[in-house]
């Protein structure tokens, strides 16, 4: 039966109608796997020696459990972030007749296929290999040790997904993590109580008794029947459906009358981001690559054109992340908009508007990177004033080649649903161009000139932004029948 299954979703994928999107992102997806479990693989051949190289008082494999309960937990928060259980793609088989046991095990099997999981192998196959050949322990000491640390992990797997389908999404349920972890992190730190050392404990008495093993498999057993019971209960095509009943709030969005014929699209896109999963994750982006500069502030001299990528990043972050999906965020009422009366100049100008409050927004808020130096400050500035007149209205252009409709319940970062051609090629003009065109003013007449330079073509595109916004609408209402027909697919 599982067979059958596979073969069902295998035809599924190849006989869409979007096959040349889907082939092109999972090709892009798996070299970046490659590369990340390359690296894994590196750092698990050469961890036992960097233990002993910072840590000569440790033995390495002690050194190692004591800190697998934060690996436990930030795998849990990335797996909340980025997993989910693909419960959508079974929802035809209902209809079928096939045992909803043989359904739930086989989407839960599937589950179990997760990157993460192969991040973990990658990393601790090879530390364990490495510590067989320069330690004395036994291979069924290090295996059973192995089967301890995958046992946590699938653990981890299964209630990540059980807690995804019974409590509400959002970045409240991540919470109680983040602050179980910031206080362990605090124990430990302070030695007040080491948590993280009881648990690494455990693993030590795994190499001596191995058959300790098997508690963390008993408790990945009963994680995956917890799910199990839970999902196949529950596997209904309005399953869930009670749970997330919301009341809808009323906010007060009366401040953007003073945008005038602006103002009824402002009003919709702020119900969009506060009620959309999707645009909600989205804000949650913005505010975590708001301390992207963290990574390279602290280390810019040699590589000047840094600042200013960063700097279009941060200030510009809402313009990569919500504006490539224009206009696919109304793409379930997109058809509606079109039948009014209302000049597609209006509904670019209020997407824009949107994007210009983010701009201003980030860059006050970057602001506290002037514990850097002025000049980082000084550089935001310049980059912020680029998006405004530049980036801006390109991103708009390439909306008008968007014909991929989104889901906006579907909350997941990295969630490439919806993602076209248009998206993989506006990174170019958005982020390579500005830093071209920055090196170059930089290396001929210093940071201040390469700074107005940036300033001065931002200025020129906000002058010209009416003429622009024109060329642009009309490059959309030529694609008008094209994006339409495209947002009537729902598979995208």
């Amino acid at each position: 039966m599982f067979k059958r299954l596979f073969l069902l979703e295998w035809r599924s994928f190849f006989r869409s109608a979007d096959l040349g999107r889907s082939l092109s992102v999972r090709i892009i997806l798996g070299l970046l796997g490659l590369y990340f479990l390359g690296s894994a693989v590196t750092f698990g051949v050469s961890l036992h020696f960097l233990i002993i190289e910072l840590f000569p008082n440790q033995e390495p494999i002690h050194f190692v459990g004591k800190f697998l309960l934060y690996w436990v937990f930030l795998s849990f928060l990335m797996r909340m972030m980025m997993q989910k259980l693909p419960i959508q793609n079974v929802k035809p088989l209902l209809i079928l007749n096939i045992p909803r046991s043989n359904i739930v095990n086989y989407t839960l099997l599937k589950s179990s296929n997760s990157f993460w999981n192969w991040m973990l192998l990658a990393v601790v196959v090879p530390y364990l290999i490495i510590t067989a050949r320069v330690t004395d322990l036994t291979n069924f000491q290090l295996f059973s040790w192995c089967i301890a640390v995958v046992g946590f992990e699938f653990v981890v797997n299964y209630l990540n997904l059980y807690i995804q389908q019974n409590f509400k999404n959002g970045l409240l349920k991540t919470l109680p993590i983040m602050a179980f972890l910031v206080v362990i992190f605090c124990l430990d730190h302070y030695s007040i109580f080491s948590v993280s050392g009881l648990f690494g404990q455990f693993f030590d008495l795994v190499l001596t008794f191995p058959l300790l093993c098997l508690v963390p498999v008993v408790l990945a057993i009963l994680s995956y029947f917890l799910l199990y019971f839970n999902v196949k209960e529950n596997m209904f095509l309005d399953a869930y459906l009670q749970t997330e009943r919301t009341v809808v709030k009323n906010y007060d969005l009366s401040w953007t009358n003073r945008f005038g014929e602006l103002a009824p699209f402002l009003q919709l896109d702020m119900k969009l981001i506060w009620r959309s999963k999707r645009a909600r994750a989205v804000i949650f982006g913005c505010l975590v690559f708001l301390f992207y500069g963290l990574f390279f502030y602290p280390q810019r001299e040699g590589n000047p054109t840094a600042l200013v990528f960063v700097g279009v990043f941060i200030t510009g972050i809402f313009v990569i992340n919500f504006g490539q999906f224009v206009p696919a965020w109304d793409s379930t009422y997109y058809a509606m908009l079109m039948t009014q009366n209302m000049p597609i100049k209006l509904y670019l100008e209020s997407k824009a508007m949107l994007m210009y409050i983010s701009i201003a927004i980030m860059t006050v808020l970057s602001t506290g990177y002037f514990y850097f130096g002025w000049v980082v400050v000084w550089v935001n500035i310049a980059c912020a004033v680029y998006n405004l007149g530049v980036n801006v209205p390109v991103i708009l252009y390439f909306g008008s080649m968007n014909k991929k409709r989104i889901d906006l319940d579907n909350g997941n970062i990295f969630n490439y649903q919806g993602t076209g051609a248009a998206q993989w090629l506006v990174g170019i003009p958005l982020l390579i161009a500005p830093i071209i065109i920055w090196a170059i003013a930089y290396y001929a007449g210093g940071i201040n000139i390469a700074n107005i330079t940036l300033i001065v073509i931002g200025l020129i595109g906000v002058a010209l932004r009416n003429e622009i916004l024109n060329r642009i609408a009309k490059k959309y209402q030529e694609n008008k029948y094209k994006i339409l027909i495209g947002f009537k697919e729902v598979n995208n």
